[in-house]
């Protein structure tokens, strides 16, 4: 009976260490030489997993605005100090781990304008219980541009070859 008493009593003592603890991750896409990829142009998906085993820890999609034009393409850029502002898009996640954890997080978008969309990755440590939720938090910076042909359309047929085709399209960053 001691010695039932004395495990159960260790058990006790031992399970609030080993459980899982709440860490907040903040992720926010900013495009190449530009702002913050938004919900004007579908968000980007993002996903956080854990390294070693493959399990997502959190998926979902970046909300918000673009951000402050004048601060983001303005104002020269000094270390450490955000460039993102309240309102700017992001995705916030919280995931559970009960020991330091290499993750890797990732985004694909531009969600609105999947001809155009890339994917960019990162890879960090984290923590439990600290989290990355401060300044500009955990940014992924996506390359690329926004194209959309305008003329000609896609269902054209062409006859003979060679042929000169006028060329229209949009091109815009992200």
């Amino acid at each position: 009976m001691k010695k039932f008493l004395l495990v159960w009593l260790l058990l006790l003592i031992a399970v609030p260490l080993v459980h899982a603890e709440p860490t907040r991750i903040v992720v926010r896409v900013k495009t190449k030489d530009a702002k913050f990829l938004g919900s004007s142009m579908g968000g980007a998906l993002v996903t956080i997993k854990n390294v070693l085993t493959g399990e997502i820890l959190a998926q979902g999609k970046t909300v918000g605005s673009t951000g402050n034009t004048k601060l983001i393409m303005k104002t020269p850029h000094q270390r450490g100090v955000p460039i993102s502002d309240d309102k700017a898009a992001k995705f916030v996640a919280e995931i559970d781990i009960d020991e330091p954890t290499l993750i890797e997080v990732s985004a694909y978008g531009p969600l609105a304008q999947r001809q155009a969309a890339n994917k960019v990755s990162a890879t960090q440590w984290v923590v439990p219980g600290k989290h990355i939720d401060q300044g500009d938090a955990f940014m992924l910076e996506l390359p690329g541009l926004v194209v959309d042909v305008l003329d000609p359309p896609a269902h054209i047929k062409l006859k003979g070859t060679p042929q000169q085709i006028a060329l229209k399209a949009n091109v815009t960053m992200m």
